[in-house]
C-alpha cells in the first residue's frame, strides 16, 4: 500500500502529432478504426514503461516473474533491483484534457461534464439544469429493483425537455457544481473545441510483391487535439516516500502514447493542478461523488465502497475495455467501467474514505476511479 506521505507530480502531455487510441475490437481491411480519448491504463503503461528502461529493467525477467505470479511490485524489484521497486508502487492518474495557460507554466483541467447537468432541448438558457434525488413516491411508476430498495430517482423539474450537456467543465465550472451552484453556459468547454478526428485511408502492402493488396482498403480516425487553442493532457504522478529525488530519472523529453508509433512531449509542471472540493456546510446538504475517470467495479454500476451509503445515482452509460496480459502474452478479460461524469449521492460519506472508488491496488495505480466530492441539497 502506499504510505501517507507522498509526492504528487503534475505533468503536461503536448501531442506531437494527431494520437490514435483504440479498443479491444479486432481490426480487419475494409473497416474504419476510431481513436477515442485516452484510458488511464495506457498512459500508466507508457509511464511504467519508460521509467523501467531508464531503470535498466530486464524485461524477459519481469515477464518470467510476473508468469510465476509475482506482483508487479516484487516483480519489478526482482527485475529492476530494490532502489526501484517503487516504481510498481507509483500511482498514475489521469489522463485528463486540460489548455495550457499563458506561459506554459499552469494548466486549466477540464473534466466531464457530470452525467446530471443537462441544457435545455432546442432553446438557449444561460445556465445549465441539474438534475437531483427525488423522494421515494414522488415520480410515479418508479420501480428500483429488489435488491435496490429506497433507492431514488434522480429526476428534473424542469417543464421543458432537456438533454444531456455533453461537454467539458472548466475548473470554475466543476468548483461550482461540487459546492452546489448553478453552472452557467461559459462554464463548459463544448468536444469540438477541444479535439477533432483526422480520418486518413491506407492500403495492405503484400510483402512479397510490395503492391497493394486487391480490396485490402482501411480507414482511421485519429485524435487531434486542437493546438491553436494548446489543448494538451493532464496527469499526475504520485510517488511512495521511499522515491528518491531525482524520482522521475529526468523522464525523457518525449513519449510513445497509444498506437501507431505517436509520440507526446513531457513536460514537469511547477506544481500540480489544485483539485476543487467542498463539504457540508448546512443541514440539508449532503455529499455527492462524481468521477473524474472511469472505473470497473465488481457490483456493475455500484462501489464497493459507497455500499450502504448511495441515496441515488447517475451513470450515463457503460466503457468496455481490455489490455494486454504480459504473464499470459494475449488480451485480457474484457471489463466494463463507469463512465467519467458519473455522479453517486450520497446519505454520508464512509468512514475510510480515500478519494478513490478503484477496488483493487492495482486498479488504484492505474489510475481508474478518482473522483472528487462536493454536496447536494436533500429538499
Amino acid at each position: 500500500m502506499i504510505t501517507s506521505e507522498t509526492t504528487t507530480i503534475g505533468m503536461c502531455l503536448e501531442p506531437l502529432d494527431v494520437l490514435f487510441f483504440r479498443d479491444g475490437r479486432p481490426f480487419t481491411g475494409s473497416e474504419r478504426s476510431v481513436s477515442g480519448l485516452p484510458l488511464p491504463q495506457t498512459l500508466a503503461g507508457a509511464i511504467r514503461t519508460a521509467l523501467l528502461r531508464l531503470a535498466a529493467c530486464d524485461f524477459a525477467r519481469l515477464k518470467k516473474s510476473i508468469e510465476d505470479g509475482q506482483m508487479f511490485e516484487e516483480a519489478v524489484r526482482s527485475s529492476c533491483g530494490d532502489e526501484h521497486h517503487w516504481i510498481g508502487r507509483m500511482i498514475v492518474r489521469g489522463p485528463w484534457l486540460a489548455r495550457l495557460m499563458a506561459g506554459g507554466a499552469d494548466v486549466e483541467v477540464l473534466v466531464p461534464a457530470p452525467s446530471t447537468l443537462h441544457r435545455h432541448k432546442g432553446h438557449h438558457s444561460a445556465k445549465l439544469l441539474r438534475l437531483s434525488p427525488l423522494h421515494v413516491g414522488q415520480l410515479p411508476g418508479w420501480d428500483p429493483p429488489a435488491d435496490q430498495q429506497g433507492l431514488r430517482p434522480v429526476w428534473t423539474k424542469a417543464l421543458t425537455p432537456t438533454e444531456p450537456a455533453e461537454a467539458y467543465l472548466t475548473p470554475a465550472g466543476l468548483a461550482r457544481f461540487l459546492e452546489g451552484e448553478d453552472v452557467s453556459n461559459g462554464d463548459v468547454v463544448s468536444p469540438q473545441d477541444l479535439f477533432d478526428l483526422d480520418y486518413r485511408t491506407g492500403i495492405e502492402i503484400s510483402p512479397d510483391r510490395l503492391v497493394a493488396e486487391e480490396s485490402q482498403i482501411f480507414g482511421r480516425g485519429f485524435l487531434s487535439l486542437n493546438l491553436k487553442k494548446k489543448v494538451c493532457l493532464y496527469s499526475e504522478i504520485v510517488l511512495p516516500d521511499e522515491a528518491p529525488s531525482n524520482s522521475l530519472f529526468d523522464l525523457p523529453e518525449t513519449l510513445p502514447l497509444g498506437g501507431e508509433g505517436r509520440y507526446v512531449f513531457v513536460r514537469r509542471l511547477p506544481k500540480p493542478f489544485n483539485w476543487p472540493h467542498a463539504e457540508s456546510s448546512r443541514r440539508n446538504q449532503k455529499p455527492l461523488v462524481v468521477l473524474t475517470t472511469p472505473c470497473a467495479f465488481q457490483a456493475g454500476w455500484k462501489p464497493k465502497r459507497l455500499e450502504d451509503h448511495v441515496a441515488a445515482a447517475a451513470v450515463p452509460g457503460s466503457l468496455a475495455f481490455s489490455g494486454w496480459d504480459l504473464a499470459r502474452g494475449g488480451p485480457k478479460p474484457t471489463r466494463f467501467a463507469v463512465p467519467a461524469g458519473t455522479v453517486y449521492f450520497l446519505e454520508s460519506l464512509p468512514n475510510d474514505w480515500a478519494q478513490t472508488l478503484a477496488e483493487n491496488d492495482e486498479d488504484r495505480q492505474l489510475g481508474w476511479g478518482c473522483c472528487l466530492t462536493g454536496v447536494w441539497t436533500d429538499e
